[in-house]
């Protein structure tokens, strides 16, 4: 509130700048004596009847609240004022005896020399009349507790900012008959009481002041998820870095079967709050998980989980065990009402919130990263895999370099027994399914599943789910992006798009030359970008676009494509014309996959494409390179005899003229 707005009452216009009465800070008079209550409830009645019911006139209110109306239209003036808490100070300013405003000095201090008293108010005019010695000494409070370096104090002494004081003092042209220069101590008491209560407005300014190593984190006015009261109410999610050092069989360029160790392996999951049931997880490769993998875990918790074929003869699941998008139908893409997360960049980036709001539709709660207690579901699950799984498999690192599972793990530094991740990947997928089967204390001795159902079945089967045309169209792993359609009728330039480095088109398209020029906005599978989903702005479908040869050859992820335009940017990748860009990038990771577990991470990702399409046999390589252009298209390789025999080359006689030898 401006002070120009409280120099003359306007009933209309302060009315309009107001905060609804609804929104006015309170106060409780049970304190006061009774006449005093009766003087707080009369003058506080009457300004809530002045700014909530404008249309009353102000003598009405006068006479019906016996109160006076100067004393009226002061109260209205004080209860606009802002509060040091940065409200209004609303009926807080009624209360008797509330001081609103601080003591404001008008009168100049007398040059009496050195004089002790009668300077109340001095040190506050003086910062007023001179704002710049103010915020000297606000860069000198602030500074007062940094860290120590070279030529600097580890905390100034109050004096040492006392003499910064008098020396802005007297570059602001004071001389030493004005004060503070002609008071006996020159303000320091008064200096003094400003450093307190200014470090004292910033809480963890007044630990440093004060000598604390610590702050503990501020109340946050965000908003929170509430307590899960049902089913897909309140959904946590985290990731878990699984103490493992694992393998993984792949086929070198030579066709031999090599044996590689992986960098680090994580392991996401999405867990119902309420019925402590795993909805999703996925299983990611590399130092850190990005946002492709936390699509990959929220696709997995929405949609049904596919069946699944185990290398492990013995593995299978328990009679009640599952997940919960196949055991409860009615479970499947049902979408949550709040997403419980941490601070992690890839669970903060845009496309991860998009994908949550546009297509899960929830609200996000963002929780300090590290903190055990702000998901404590999620966290007591971590430590349940590791506990009663990882930290008792072949392999194991242990949750520190002394744990003992570290030792006892590979006895005498055997590494024959440390498992593949084919064969984690059966387990863990066996482990949550039996989770969700197994009696948790957390919801009365049932089972996470058996929790579920009891929910929906008292909600009517009523969930919100993923429309039909997402499931489809859009499926969560997708992208959008706006794009132009290139092209030229002078130079005879087919209509096509660009994208990641790559030309993509179709029979249709290619064939319009009135689309040049034109923009789409196309969707793709970040998992697989040989192919991309075409529409006009208008919402009308265009088709499927292809990679233009050889991108269209291998199935690979935006992220390897662009990996391989960085390696050829940098000459360390020669690619040919007609040579398949994913199989070169895997011979050359093959190169480094011994000596670099980031390689091997690498190769991991993409091992189902290396075996089957980058490091094939020579008639695989046949039939990709006479299979067409379309990604989509499923291959059937045949048995070798039922494959053409290849033309045998015909000898040519050599024609050498006679030579005499010497």
């Amino acid at each position: 509130m401006s002070e120009h707005s409280l120099e003359r009452f306007d009933r209309r216009t302060l009315s309009l700048e107001a905060p609804l009465i609804e929104f006015w800070p309170s106060a409780d008079p049970t304190h006061l004596q009774h006449d005093e209550q009766v003087a707080f409830h009369r003058l506080s009645q009457a300004v809530a009847e002045l700014f909530g019911q404008p249309d009353i006139p102000v003598a009405h209110i006068l006479a019906k609240h016996s109160v006076g109306k100067s004393a009226l239209y002061r109260a209205a003036r004080r209860c606009l004022r802002l509060h040091p808490d940065g409200r209004i100070y609303g009926f807080r300013a009624v209360l008797p005896f509330q001081h609103v405003k601080d003591y404001e000095r008008q009168t100049v201090v007398e040059p009496t020399p050195y004089s002790t008293s009668g300077c109340a108010g001095a040190f506050t005019q003086l910062l007023r009349d001179y704002p710049g010695i103010e915020k000297a000494l606000r860069k000198a409070i602030k500074a007062r507790s940094k860290k120590a370096a070279l030529g600097r104090q580890v905390r100034q002494p109050i004096y040492d900012i006392h003499a910064e004081f008098v020396a802005a003092c007297r570059n602001a042209g004071i001389t030493a008959e004005r004060y503070p220069l002609n008071t006996k101590r020159v303000a320091f008491r008064s200096l003094h009481t400003y450093v307190l209560r200014t470090s004292h407005e910033d809480f963890a300014m007044a630990v440093s002041h004060s000598g604390g190593t610590k702050t503990r984190v501020r109340a946050t006015d965000d908003v929170q998820a509430p307590a899960a009261t049902r089913a897909f109410e309140v959904v946590e999610f985290d990731g878990h870095k699984m103490d493992l050092r694992l393998d993984v069989r792949l086929i070198d360029p030579m066709g031999m079967e090599q044996v590689l160790e992986l960098h680090r392996i994580w392991i996401i999951v999405a867990l119902d709050v309420f019925s402590r049931a795993v909805l999703g997880y996925h299983i990611a490769l590399g130092m850190e998980y990005n946002k492709d993998d936390v699509a990959a875990a929220l696709q997995s918790a929405l949609v049904p989980a596919p069946p699944r074929t185990y290398t492990i003869p013995d593995l299978q699941l328990k009679p009640d065990g599952g997940f919960p998008s196949t055991v409860i139908p009615e479970t499947a893409y049902a979408c949550w009402d709040w997403f419980r997360m941490d601070g992690a960049k890839s669970q903060l980036a845009g496309d991860t919130l998009t994908r949550l709001n546009r297509i899960v539709g929830c609200w996000t709660d963002n929780g300090r990263g590290g903190d055990p207690n702000a998901r404590p579901h999620i966290e007591r699950f971590f430590h349940l895999i590791a506990r009663h799984f990882a930290h008792r498999l072949p392999g194991t690192v242990g949750n520190s370099p002394e744990s003992i599972e570290r030792a006892l793990g590979e006895p005498e530094g055997n590494t024959r027994l440390r498992v593949e991740l084919t064969e984690l990947e059966d387990m863990i997928h066996v482990l949550i399914a039996n989770y969700n089967g197994t009696a948790h204390a957390g919801v009365s001795g049932k089972t996470p599943l058996e929790a579920m159902a009891f929910s929906v079945k008292a909600q009517g089967g009523f969930l919100r789910t993923v429309p039909a045309p997402l499931r489809s169209n859009l499926c969560l792993m997708q992208e959008a992006r706006v794009v132009v359609i290139k092209g030229s009728t002078s130079k005879g330039i087919r209509p096509h798009i660009n994208f990641a480095y790559v030309r993509y088109t179709s029979h249709a398209l290619s064939g319009n030359a009135a689309l040049i020029g034109k923009k789409l906005r196309i969707y793709y599978d970040v998992r697989d970008i040989r192919a991309v989903k075409a529409f006009f702005e208008d919402g009308a479908e265009l088709g499927i676009l292809t990679a233009a040869r050889p991108w269209n050859f291998t199935p690979h992820s935006l992220r390897v494509r662009q990996e391989i335009h960085r390696l050829t940017a940098e000459r360390k990748l020669r690619l040919d014309p007609d040579e398949c860009p994913t199989r070169a990038w895997a011979k050359y990771k093959w190169k480094q996959a011994k000596t670099s577990t980031r390689a091997a991470n690498g190769l991991a990702k993409v091992r189902d494409t290396v075996q089957n399409d980058v490091i094939g046999d020579s008639a695989t390589d046949q039939v990709l390179e006479s299979s067409g252009t379309a990604p989509n298209v499923e291959v059937t390789l045949q048995e070798p005899a039922q494959l053409p025999d290849p033309v045998q080359p015909k000898p040519k006689a050599m024609q050498i003229r006679r030579t005499f030898v010497f």
